[in-house]
């Protein structure tokens, strides 16, 4: 059998991962990919942990360059090596190949192999990678800024040139953006960790000098004058391994970026870690739901007791007593993707969630 290519020496590179890979209840023997497949939903069909999909799937030393060589009617079948679940994907005639054909039944459709299957849903995250979204002042001060145009206009659009002040003369794609909402950990409202950036656009150096000239090549937003550039990002989709963090992670939910109250799965949430706490792209992260407090049931029994006595007031102030509160356990809500990081925040997708998740949730090793 020719063995799924995914990543190397993960066992070396992440001994977390070494936990017991549980299989579902109903397990599949065999699947066919389809288009819109990824590796976290076919992992899905056979574990009851799909992060945990780089542990059951045999690696090639020989195909480690394409980690995604998994195509839309591949079949991935499980088998048992030495008492251990392994997934591997059934022999057959590789993306390109010329093969004889002869007539015979087919049960499953022939499906075109026109591209690898990613590890997680891109789309749902593809234009956060590409935009930068999160900043400190500093970083927008120091950004070039536009200045204006020639007409003594003060709202561009995609297609307008305008002047702006020096930036680096080996930079010439830009990103168009503007300060946005304060983000700040549920644990230090006061403190701000970083700013969301609002993206308004891109814009390309037509003109490299002091000011330069650039032209605004497309617009999400009106761009004002007093607007930054930023150099662009790098669209280039990375390969994701999911892993456990290497370090204790107890984060918090800031935001969702949607800017709804709650969120849901394919929803990414702002977390009050970043590099510097020791999160990677790639880690796997538990989400959990704050237990509430809840009054001390020796407390509310010596209220109602009072209260039968001829009390009013009891209960009421058993409630208002933090010394008399029992803070009920959290319960588990969801499971979430780390995929972007920056100093002191990170983004995370919602892979799956049990109820809505909102600000002061819980994100910590799964």
């Amino acid at each position: 059998m020719r063995v799924a290519v995914l990543i190397a020496s993960l066992a070396l590179a992440f001994p977390a991962l070494a936990d017991t890979v549980q299989l579902q209840d109903n397990v599949p023997e065999r699947y066919v990919v389809v288009k819109g497949d990824t590796l976290w939903d076919i992992s899905a069909r056979f574990l009851k942990t799909p992060w945990k999909w780089p542990e059951i799937w045999k690696l090639n030393k020989e195909e480690i360059r394409n980690p995604h060589w998994i195509y839309p009617g591949d079949v991935v079948r499980l088998i048992m090596v030495d008492g251990e679940p392994r997934l591997v994907l059934e022999e057959g005639p590789r993306f390109g190949e010329t093969v004889k054909l002869s007539p015979k039944v087919r049960s499953e459709p022939i499906i075109l192999k026109e591209s690898g299957i990613p590890s997680v849903p891109i789309e749902a995250i593809r234009p956060l990678l590409s935009q930068s979204a999160i900043g400190t002042v500093d970083q927008l001060q120091k950004a070039p800024r536009i200045l204006g145009s020639a007409d003594e206009r003060v709202l561009f659009a995609k297609g307008d040139r305008v002047y702006a002040s020096k930036g680096d003369d080996l930079v010439t794609d830009w990103q168009v953006v503007r300060l946005g909402r304060a983000l700040k950990s549920p644990d230090h409202p006061k403190e701000v960790l970083a700013y969301e950036l609002v993206h308004l656009g891109s814009a390309h150096t037509i003109k490299t000098g002091d000011p330069q000239t650039v032209e605004i090549t497309s617009d999400q937003q009106e761009i004002l004058e007093r607007d930054r550039l930023l150099p662009a990002v790098d669209e280039t989709t990375p390969h994701y391994v999911p892993h456990a963090p290497a370090t204790s992670i107890n984060a918090k939910v800031v935001a969702a970026l949607n800017g709804s109250l709650y969120a849901g799965a394919w929803t990414t949430l702002v977390l009050d870690k970043g590099k510097q706490d020791g999160l990677e792209e790639g880690n796997v992260l538990a989400l959990y739901k704050a237990g509430r407090s809840v009054a001390d049931p020796k407390c509310l029994r010596a209220a109602t007791i009072s209260f039968l006595a001829g009390g009013n007031a009891a209960a009421d102030d058993c409630k208002r007593n933090e010394n008399d509160k029992t803070a009920l356990p959290d319960s588990k809500a969801g499971i979430a993707f780390v995929y972007r990081l920056f100093d002191r925040v990170s983004y995370a997708l919602v892979m799956s969630s049990s109820e809505p998740l909102t600000v002061g949730d819980i994100a910590r090793n799964p």
